[in-house]
């Protein structure tokens, strides 16, 4: 054997040993990567957890839907038939699984009226925001607060006719706010097939403090809503121009409140125009805020708020959504939506008196309202 091959036979072992720090190297490196993205991880889920628990956190009971009345039988849609034709070219929109009610998360933000020491809890204004994560759309109904309703025997109620306006109100008095969420919910399912996931309650004080954390909102006026709100002594001080123009916290509730500005003919329908153009507004100026300013926005905030969500919820519902927030369209509707309601006037009570309420057909409502928020066809 050569001296070259002599040379090359002694060195083997060394390499080998060399070989084997490398890898031990390697693997303590990706062992020191892993903590970091863990510990990363831990303190991000500490971080959530902490923030959020700043939350009035309240626990609706399991059985909620005890007290519904049966419901009409829905459809999913029909899954995805791959013919000969398909089969040939495969893309992403035939290879991706149908859209389902997993895909959609159904939120109630109340804006309640009482004010600290008031016994009485009223609903002022109910949205529904609908968030499609499939097809990346929000959908705001609005729940106009004249439909006459029937109201479900909620433990000691009796149930009946009246006006959705007095659904939490008198949820409210059988069993405080966790009543008065229960029972809200439990008249959007029988009434028009809504099913809620997480309710959400801010008080107007709360809803001032928002607006002026943001330094105001903007939004563009007509010459009957700066009329309006300047004729508003209590919650505008100032001369306010039509126009575009960023209203501050007790400014925007007065405009979100809004119900007899000149030509507001279907008084109802107006006021929740206007709080859907609101929140179109803050959703976009949500887009544009830096995380510190977020955070700053989030502490004002989240005291003032009572939940159903947990740290727990909010933490999966943000690592889901915040991903597509760039990216998300948002459209408005009523319930009772597709202007398939009609008002009326009706003795509701049997005492000769007749008030102004919205009519619809229950059935129709959920056929036209489920397949958005549950993604349901017939």
């Amino acid at each position: 054997m050569g001296y070259h091959g002599r040379f090359e036979q002694q060195k083997q072992p060394e390499n080998r040993k060399k070989g084997g720090k490398g890898r031990k190297i390697l693997l303590i490196a990706l062992a020191v990567l892993l903590a970091l993205v863990l510990i990363g991880a831990g303190a991000v889920y500490w971080f959530i957890q902490n923030k959020f628990s700043k939350m009035n956190i309240i626990t609706l009971p399991e059985d909620t839907y005890v007290y519904t009345e049966a419901t009409d039988e829905y459809t999913r849609p029909p899954e995805t038939v791959q013919t000969e034709e398909t089969v040939e070219v495969t893309t992403e929109e035939t290879t991706r699984p149908p859209m389902s009610a997993d895909d959609i998360i159904n939120i109630l933000v109340v804006g309640q009226a009482s004010r600290a020491g008031e016994e009485g809890r009223m609903a002022d204004s109910t949205m529904l925001v609908s968030i499609n994560t499939y097809t990346e759309e929000v959908t705001v109904f609005s729940i106009l607060r004249d439909s006459l309703v029937n109201l479900p025997a909620y433990k000691n109620l009796k149930g009946g006719k009246a006006k959705f306006t007095m659904c939490y109100a008198l949820g409210y008095q059988q069993n405080g706010t966790v009543g008065a969420m229960e029972m809200t919910n439990i008249c959007l399912k029988d009434n028009f097939g809504i099913e809620v996931d997480y309710n959400i309650e801010v008080s107007f004080d709360g809803f001032i403090r928002m607006i002026d954390y943001l330094n105001g909102v903007e939004l563009e006026l007509t010459e009957a809503e700066a009329d309006y709100l300047n004729k508003d002594t209590l919650y505008v001080q100032r001369t306010i121009e039509p126009g575009v123009q960023v209203l501050q916290g007790m400014e925007a509730l007065s405009y979100a409140r809004m119900r007899k500005a000149a030509g507001d003919g279907e008084s109802d329908i107006k006021r929740t125009e206007r709080q859907r153009k609101l929140v179109a507004s803050l959703l976009e100026k949500f887009r544009y805020m830096s995380l510190s300013e977020l955070n700053g926005w989030i502490d004002e905030l989240l005291p003032m708020v009572t939940t159903t969500m947990t740290p727990s919820d909010v933490t999966r519902l943000a690592a889901k959504i915040l991903p597509m927030v760039s990216r998300l369209t948002m459209t408005g509707e009523t319930v009772p939506v597709g202007k398939t309601g009609w008002g009326e006037m009706v003795d509701i009570y049997g005492d000769g008196t007749m008030q102004s309420v919205m009519l619809f057909v229950s059935d129709q409502q959920k056929r036209l309202i489920r397949a958005i928020t549950e993604a349901e066809v017939n």
